[in-house]
């Protein structure tokens, strides 16, 4: 539980509030590269409280830029996108991707007024099929981080992408919560098939260590409500593990799911072998959150059958679950198309896709939830360490340091979630383990 002010404190993300200044001293994903198609329209980018617009010039350039016109603050993502440039609709200004004023055609031609105005423009980096950018001082852009799947072809690469109607903590905290797992994702069905893959693998007397079919989507060997949870901090987080019981030899195996939480926004969580994950939850402001669920194929491009299984089983198909802004169709207006009838057969939770399920109960707590109302539980304790962590880094941050996880060098190619079935002996550290280099 958390104070009045302390939730203040956390939740707020605007320019001049103490988690907002900290926010920006990190790389942040602003959208993901298939939105912006070379010399087409640009795009509204809302990022931590503020308004930008994104835009790729004819050469592939990107650029992401204050979005109210330097002149008389029309939009820029009105602007046209010619000549590697955004030209103002109102006067014609022309702005390039770093900032500097081109043109000024009402101007006097001769005039050198433009060389002393310069739009406000972000550092940006693409990379892994998503766009960053750094919107804090310059003096102290971080080293970008490099994860296994940024220097990957967009070819190998899923980028899911919803907006959440709520504040970006109670996304994070469902994203590093392991015990839903068991409730909001599961059903009678999902249940009945872990019981055979774990009676199957019985029979066929094999080592369950592998949770994860053909299409690499997780089939858990367990049915346990009650994991145990064991958490090690870590220089850009923690590590924690959710250890529960197998469907069978539990007097011998143990489940377990290591999930890595990286400040201030990233969840890994568990990949197979070849594969490597990732959940990003962005501030939009304080009342908006962009979702980014990052799945990479390390070995080979992603064929389109996968990617047609994986979109329709997170609830991420353009059309069907999104609309052209990445908002959910199935939301609060109509109880996130929740079917009891669904319930009552074998889906526990009657919505459709597990973004969609996340959402739903996340934004059912309201824009920014009140924790001074809450009552946390064992099954909590991940959510309270990254509660602590934040709020510790945020004093910290205040006093003049590094926020966490810019202190020290991250080897961010090498963190990686897992789920496994192991000996009760083994440790679970041995599970995710991370290393120097990849």
């Amino acid at each position: 539980m958390l104070t009045v002010e302390e939730n203040e404190r956390l939740t707020r993300v605007g320019p001049q509030t103490p988690m907002g200044k900290m926010l920006r001293r990190y790389w942040l994903p602003a959208l993901s590269s298939a939105e912006l198609v070379a010399g087409g329209a640009p795009r509204a980018v809302r990022l931590l409280g503020e308004d930008l617009v994104a835009f790729r010039g004819d050469d592939g350039v990107v650029g992401v830029l204050a979005a109210a016109c330097p002149h008389r603050g029309a939009s820029l993502v009105l602007a046209k996108n010619a000549d590697c440039a955004l030209q103002c609709l109102y006067h014609g200004w022309k702005i390039a991707p770093d900032g500097r004023i081109l043109d000024m055609p009402a101007e006097p031609e001769d005039t050198r007024y433009l060389e002393r105005i310069r739009q406000v423009a972000y550092p940006v980096r693409e990379a892994g099929a998503l766009v960053w950018v750094y919107l804090g001082p310059a003096e102290l852009e971080p080293e970008f981080p490099a994860w296994d799947w940024t220097s990957l072809p967009d070819e190998h690469i899923l980028v899911g992408k919803a907006v959440a109607e709520c504040n970006w903590v109670q996304c994070l905290e469902g994203a590093i919560d392991s015990a839903h797992q068991t409730y909001l994702h599961d059903s009678a069905s999902r249940i009945e098939r872990d019981r055979n893959y774990a009676r199957w693998a019985a029979e066929q007397g094999l080592d369950p260590t592998d949770g994860f079919d053909e299409t690499g989507q997780i089939v858990r060997p367990w049915a346990d409500g009650r994991p145990k949870l064991q958490i090690e901090d870590t220089d850009f987080g923690f590590s924690y593990a959710a250890i529960r019981k197998p469907l069978f030899k539990e007097d011998e195996f143990k489940n377990v799911r290591v999930t890595h939480f990286v400040a201030p926004v990233h969840a890994a969580i568990p990949s197979p072998a070849g594969w490597s994950q990732l959940i990003i939850h962005v501030p939009m402001d304080d009342y908006t959150t962009a979702f980014y669920h990052v799945r990479a194929n390390l070995e080979a491009p992603y064929d389109e059958e996968t990617a047609r299984v994986h979109k329709n089983a997170a609830g991420l198909v353009p059309g069907v679950d999104l609309d052209e802004n990445f908002y959910k169709l199935a939301n609060k207006s109509n109880l996130w198309k929740q079917d009891r009838e669904e319930m009552k057969r074998d889906r526990f939770s009657g919505i459709r896709g597990t973004v969609t399920e996340d959402q739903a109960v996340q934004e059912s707590m309201g824009p920014i939830f009140d924790r001074s109302k809450e009552h946390l539980a064992t099954s909590d304790m991940a959510v309270i360490r990254m509660r602590r962590l934040l709020m510790q880094s945020l004093r910290e941050f205040e006093a003049g340091a590094a926020p966490i996880g810019l202190r020290n060098p991250i080897p961010y190619a090498s963190i990686r979630g897992e789920e496994r079935t192991i000996p009760l002996s083994q440790a679970w550290q041995s599970v995710g383990r991370i290393t120097e280099s990849s």
